[in-house]
């Protein structure tokens, strides 16, 4: 039996990063997830560390991004009542 994981891609992080409702729903635990398979790539040898960095960096823009739209969607919200 192999006990190895699946081989992990840039595209898998790309997936991740563009689900857009996940990241609404909770952007820190998103953010966390992105930067743990960002870690993971890195170990794997698919990326480098500069790539690293620019993962992480957007992975931060998406948390940002997320926040702002759980906030705009509570004041929304608010004034329809």
């Amino acid at each position: 039996m192999n006990n190895s994981s699946p081989a992990l891609s840039q595209a898998d992080w790309k997936a991740l990063y563009n689900d857009k409702a996940a990241l609404i729903k909770s952007p820190e635990a998103h953010q966390f997830a992105l930067d743990e398979l960002a870690k993971a790539l890195q170990a794997q040898g698919v990326i480098d560390a500069s790539e690293l960095a620019d993962l992480v960096e957007q992975s931060k823009a998406a948390y940002q991004w997320g926040v702002e739209e759980q906030l705009t969607a509570e004041l929304n919200q608010s004034d329809a009542t």
